[in-house]
């Protein structure tokens, strides 16, 4: 088919059109971002000592990045701390010296790296935190490896813990790093054949698996023997593809807000709650890093230096795509020894009218999937006019329903992303039982007056943060590391 001038001349008018389409676009959400709350101290620093792969090759120990990471936290001391004592900073701030809200102020830190080294070790765990998180989100899975004699690191990833501008300096290729920093540790000090286990939640379970990946070609990182994962970033959504536009002019001052998609008062000791469109969009390349390594390896049929995965996700997420576990990594795999667990939502009947249609059609799906090979479980009510849950489990062509010592909370319609690897009891995101630190529990919030006058969506407080079934999760971990021993 020839190409006439004519051809030529309407695609160039289709690509200059699609060009100042994209051009207004951008413009207009670039002007809207200036309507956003005012930028603090700690939405412009920078980090002189934080650490970069590309820079600091010769940081290749854990001993070495925590000198860095002791660096960063006394810029953090000086250039945040010390400027928001000018600033109008309330109570609940993370950022007040004095509050019960700044992680500083407790027995330990769990926002810089944690290590937890028992006597006698009986296997290694490298847990991996979190988008905007800290090693907290991995606490009480961290104790709960700990108790059964497992030596623990969850080390803080470069851009985390310290002030939410410190993510606008961080690339996924710098969090792999210290995972692989992190791995070789675990493994040196006569722990090199003891039970390798890594666990990832959201942004840390893509790296956990890029992490397994890496370690099939490369003979210097040591082998995992069982993974877990935890709401893991797989697949985003579908807009996670413009995160980056922000870079067309967030670098001009005038458009400066343009980097953030929210900019929230910093309450949340341990996570931060203003939102740089720059973590998106590295949790987006990572995971599509991911998808690609996934693809290959299958095409290959090469999948028995995988180890064993264990999953535990919600059905519902807002932060990350589950149907992309299940199609990325689950049906990739697609071995018996795989299992993935949906945390179903509250099927109570008096619930139903309010729910939105789009999640229904994933678990009948996965459930009569005939070429399934993999275990799945779906955490849900016993019935329609029950709180009570049961677990069904099975494979393909066989299914055991286990009755759950646990209830759905009253008022309570899902789980969510962020809840995963919270107990209810948890003394900061549970659901308030936990007064030892004398503060309101920001799992329990339930603020009720007039519209338009908090400065936070009132989103932020109805998403649950614990996981009212984590007993049952914790119950399935123990189990795991029983068969290791």
């Amino acid at each position: 088919m020839m190409v006439t001038t004519k051809m030529i001349r309407y695609v160039l008018i289709v690509i200059r059109a699609i060009a100042v389409v994209t051009a207004t676009i951008i413009l207009i959400r670039a002007f809207d971002a200036r309507s956003l709350p005012d930028l603090y101290v700690w939405h412009e620093v920078h980090f002189d000592n934080e650490f970069d792969a590309h820079r600091d090759q010769d940081v290749n120990t854990l001993a070495a990045y925590l000198v860095k990471e002791n660096a960063v936290f006394d810029e953090l001391q000086e250039k945040v701390y010390a400027e928001a004592a000018s600033e109008p900073v309330v109570g609940a701030s993370r950022f007040n010296a004095d509050s019960v809200f700044n992680s500083q102020n407790h027995e330990r830190d769990w926002n810089r790296t944690t290590e937890l080294v028992p006597a006698q070790p009986r296997g290694v765990v490298l847990m991996l935190h979190g988008l905007t998180d800290s090693p907290y989100s991995m606490r009480s899975t961290a104790e709960l490896f700990f108790k059964q004699g497992y030596h623990v690191l969850v080390p803080r990833l470069p851009g985390h813990g310290t002030a939410p501008a410190g993510i606008l300096q961080a690339h996924w290729e710098d969090w792999q790093a210290v995972a692989k920093i992190g791995a070789r540790h675990l493994r040196s000090n006569g722990n090199a054949d003891l039970p390798f286990v890594i666990v990832g939640y959201s942004n840390g379970g893509s790296l956990a698996i890029n992490y397994v990946l890496d370690a099939l070609d490369d003979d210097t990182q040591p082998r995992v023997d069982r993974v877990i994962l935890m709401s893991p970033a797989i697949g985003l959504p579908p807009f996670a593809f413009f995160a980056s536009w922000n870079r067309t002019l967030s670098w001009i001052p005038f458009f400066q807000k343009f980097a953030w998609a929210s900019i929230v008062p910093e309450y949340d000791p341990y996570k931060y709650n203003s939102f740089p469109k720059a973590a998106g969009n590295e949790t987006y390349e990572l995971s599509q890093h991911v998808q690609k390594r996934l693809k290959r390896l299958t095409a290959g049929g090469d999948l028995a230096g995988i180890p064993p995965v264990i999953t535990f996700v919600p059905l519902v997420d807002a932060t990350v795509r589950t149907a992309a576990t299940a199609e990325y990594l689950f049906s990739s795999l697609n071995r018996p020894q795989d299992e993935l667990v949906i945390y179903d939502i509250n099927r109570l009947a008096e619930s139903a009218q309010f729910f939105s249609s789009e999640y229904k059609g994933l678990v009948p799906r996965l459930q009569n999937d005939a070429s399934r090979k993999y275990r799945l479980t779906l955490v849900s009510n016993q019935s329609q006019d029950s709180r009570q849950v049961i677990a069904t489990s099975g494979h393909s062509s066989q299914a055991i329903v286990e009755t759950i010592d646990a209830q759905w909370p009253l008022g309570t319609y899902s789980l969510s992303h962020v809840s995963i690897p919270f107990p209810a009891n948890d003394a900061w995101y549970g659901d308030g039982r936990s007064s030892s630190l004398g503060h309101i529990s920001l799992g329990n919030l339930n603020p009720r007056g007039e519209k338009n006058l908090l400065t936070v969506s009132s989103a932020h407080f109805m998403r649950l943060r614990y996981n009212p079934f984590y007993d049952y999760q914790a119950q399935r971990i123990f189990e795991l590391l029983v068969e290791l021993r």
